[in-house]
């Protein structure tokens, strides 16, 4: 230890020359000692030995200011050449033109800190990327090799044979395990090797899928119509892969005007019961335009009739075969029994005495036998003549 007051007492020579050895010794080993020296002035050195330090007296000469560490190489501080640091190094937040850490001749490339947990990475004088304690964001394009399927060029630590790598120009491609599943261009999205376009419901538990045949034999595509359409209507395409909505009554469904038979008592959407009801001609054009005033004329402007086929039976039309002339279609026709006769067999004899004998006849007898019979009716009779049948309910196609 060696320390002084800096001042020289007024007294005899030996104790003046102790007091100038003593301020000497404390300037020649910068006032070492475990303490600070008990008179200090500004920018006064100090090697304090119980902390093994070196510091100097700040201008005011209030305090200490540590320069560096006792008994390490430069003080424990970066030379101008490969500097190693053995405690934390603190720096200028710096600017996007002029970053905390750069390079000489370069000053506007380096790092920088925009804000609090902010690292930004600058080249010249633009900012290129921020990194956050929670992401980070790119402010230009970021580049990477091309890649392959088994090694894309963007993967995830553990699977790093599934992410996305680029196979050709213009072209995105996706792996998993290794295998090319998916691909982005300028055409659009290709799914590989048939595999399915899954659409979840609402709590993932099942799924609608949709997949291309296993075996294509020419490219096809189905473009979508303009519109979803109306309620009960279907897609059709027009032979080129050009999806639109059509009725079911068109040709390629129910034709309009089909008359069914219903095993029930609703009418089914789409259809009318022929009870020979007047409708619209506006509502059911398609049906109007069909049947036009066939079975009726309505009101003769805005209404028609459709066929009234409770409690009747079909026929097939005529239509120029002979079997049931003049008739027109939905014609009607009243019942009728055909015209008709039977044939008795009987047997005769003669009764009386010659020359002018009489004869009778004996219904279904033989020779001299005589038949007798009862009149009267046996079977099952009503008002109309009918075959057995089952009651149904006709309705047309609107």
């Amino acid at each position: 230890m060696a320390q002084a007051d800096g001042t020289i007492q007024n007294d005899t020579g030996s104790n003046v020359r102790s007091d100038l050895n003593n301020n000497f010794a404390a300037c020649f080993t910068n006032n070492s000692g475990a303490s600070a020296p008990g008179t200090t002035y500004a920018n006064q050195w100090w090697a304090d030995t119980g902390n093994g330090l070196l510091k100097i007296r700040n201008t005011s000469n209030t305090s200490f200011i540590t320069v560096g560490t006792l008994n390490s190489t430069n003080l424990g501080l970066a030379p101008q050449a490969s500097p190693t640091f053995t405690g934390n190094v603190t720096i200028a937040a710096g600017t996007v033109s002029l970053p905390s850490l750069r390079f000489t001749g370069d000053n506007d490339t380096g790092l920088y800190s925009s804000a609090a947990n902010n690292v930004n990475i600058t080249a010249g004088g633009t900012l290129c990327h921020t990194f956050t304690n929670s992401y980070s964001t790119a402010s230009v394009p970021i580049r990477v090799p091309d890649g392959t399927a088994a090694a894309p060029s963007i993967t995830n630590t553990g699977d790093e044979d599934t992410g996305i790598f680029f196979n050709t120009a213009n072209e995105l491609s996706f792996s998993t395990g290794g295998t090319e599943r998916a691909q982005i261009d300028t055409n659009g999205l290709h799914i590989l090797s048939q595999k399915p376009v899954r659409y979840y419901d609402a709590d993932n538990s099942h799924y609608v899928e949709l997949k291309a045949a296993s075996t294509v034999t020419s490219n096809v595509t189905l473009t979508l119509p303009t519109s979803d359409g109306d309620a009960d209507q279907y897609l059709k395409t027009d032979g080129s892969g050009n999806l639109s909505w059509a009725n079911v009554s068109t040709p390629a469904g129910v034709p309009t005007a089909s008359v069914f038979a219903m095993a029930t008592s609703t009418v089914p959407s789409g259809y009318l019961e022929c009870n020979g009801a007047a409708v619209s001609r506006t509502t059911y054009a398609d049906l109007f335009s069909a049947i036009g005033t066939t079975y009726g004329a309505g009101n003769g402007s805005s209404t028609f009739n459709v066929p009234d086929m409770r409690g009747e039976f079909l026929r097939g039309w005529d239509n120029g075969r002979g079997v049931d002339d003049s008739r027109t279609l939905g014609s009607s026709q009243g019942h009728q029994l055909q015209e008709h006769s039977h044939t008795v067999a009987y047997n005769s004899r003669n009764v009386g005495d010659p020359p002018n004998p009489i004869t009778i006849g004996d219904v279904g007898g033989s020779g001299s036998s005589k038949q007798t019979s009862t009149s009267g009716t046996t079977g099952t009779f009503g008002t109309e003549t009918r075959p057995r049948n089952i009651a149904m309910m006709y309705v047309i196609k609107t």
